[in-house]
């Protein structure tokens, strides 16, 4: 997580390093910490009651100190007034109370560039974080035994000066036997409080998962990968390579491998193909389509002529009294007879808009726009840009496309 400060210099750091602290310095007890026997009473503020309150919210306790006062998240009392609010049923403040107070406080101290630096308002008994992000001067502060990101609870403020200790054991190779440390407050250019660097890093990192979350829908919205299941396209893909596949946004191009939704014509096709009759014939249902997806290549696009003439299908465009002829050298179906005749010689037509003439490399073993007639594009997904696959890696070759130039 990165978070803005309050000065060029200054820069949040991570909390991963960090484990919970006891080492017969700190107790823990039900509601929060209390300093051990034998490091000494407490410093007390000459702020007294006020100062207990805020000591206490941030997670320290003494037997003077009164219980901290939360309001519900749900709750429309403010922090100072009277009325009910959601605890725990055990007794104790429930995360959400927390959360909401933590919240409201970090709310008046404010975030990042904003947040307020409480030096000059920390005392004895408060857990604080330091800030640096200037590496030279964070290594510095790291060798006196202040580490930027840790929380410190202080034990005595005096003439510009701070004696503290980090709130829980830290890593074996960051902890000192020199506990607590003595430094010039000045020295450390940012102080926040508990409250404001926890709310900070909450935000943060909930800002960071909506990031990945949001990035996660991009890429499943607009790409894909697609493992290639037959024969129909080769030489230029073979069966199991993975291809990247992206949304469309532009409308295809002559020779663009598209990747699509079987259309409805496909499907009566197949009903009124040889082997459609023989299982209409004896009661049988045939698999559905539905549900599974092609790629082929784009022969011909809208406002262009397409037929097929000896199994290859073409598309011709004339100006003048010259024709030129683009023809798919696609080769014929493995079994022609199952199909309709008309589907290996069909009579040019104009592809209308958001029609578009598809055709596998490998004719032999492609079903595609000779059988079923132009493609909508309603129908399309997406372009194929890429084999991604390591054994056959790189673009996608081209077609098997040749051009003519005929005389009317």
């Amino acid at each position: 997580m990165r978070a803005d400060e309050s000065s060029p210099e200054c820069a949040c750091v991570s909390l991963a390093l960090l484990v919970p602290y006891d080492g017969g310095r700190a107790s823990s007890t039900r509601r929060g910490l209390t300093r051990h026997a034998n490091d000494g009473p407490v410093a007390q503020s000459n702020r007294g009651d006020a100062h207990h309150s805020r000591s206490s919210a941030f997670g320290l306790s003494s037997a003077r100190e009164s219980p901290r006062r939360t309001t519900g998240l749900l709750s429309s009392e403010k922090d100072n007034d009277d009325g009910p609010r959601f605890t725990d049923p055990s007794g104790d403040e429930g995360p959400v109370s927390n959360l909401a107070s933590d919240l409201r406080a970090a709310a008046r101290e404010g975030f990042g560039t904003r947040a307020r630096n409480v030096a000059e308002t920390m005392a004895a008994g408060d857990v604080v974080v330091p800030i640096c992000g200037n590496l030279e001067r964070r290594s510095a502060l790291a060798q006196r035994g202040l580490y930027a990101g840790v929380e410190y609870v202080i034990n005595e403020i005096e003439g510009g000066s701070v004696t503290l200790r980090p709130a829980y054991r830290l890593r074996p190779h960051l902890e000192r036997s020199d506990w607590p440390v003595t430094l010039p407050v000045s020295d450390v250019p940012l102080w926040l409080s508990k409250t404001t660097y926890q709310a900070g890093t909450a935000l943060g990192t909930a800002g960071l998962a909506a990031s990945f979350l949001a990035m996660a829908f991009i890429a499943s919205t607009f790409l894909r990968l697609v493992v290639v299941p037959s024969e129909s396209m080769e030489p230029s893909l073979v069966p199991g390579d993975v291809v990247l596949v992206t949304r469309s946004v532009l409308p295809p191009r002559v020779g663009d491998v598209v990747f699509f939704d079987p259309p409805a014509e496909l499907d009566e096709a197949i009903a009124n193909s040889k082997i459609g009759q023989i299982a209409k014939d004896e009661n049988v249902q045939i698999a559905s389509t539905k549900g599974k997806q092609f790629i082929k290549r784009v022969v011909g696009v809208p406002g262009e002529r397409a037929g097929v003439r000896g199994s290859s299908p073409f598309v011709s465009s004339c100006k003048g009294n010259e024709c030129i002829v683009r023809v798919d050298k696609t080769g014929e179906y493995q079994r022609p007879d199952v199909f309709a005749a008309e589907s290996w010689d069909r009579e040019t037509q104009i592809l209308e808009r958001g029609e578009f003439f598809v055709a596998g490399d490998n004719g032999y073993r492609s079903v595609d726009s000779r059988v079923w007639g132009p493609l909508r594009r309603k129908y399309i997904f997406g372009t194929a840009q890429w084999i991604v696959s390591p054994s056959h890696f790189g673009p996608i070759p081209p077609g098997p496309f040749e051009t003519q130039a005929l005389s009317k």
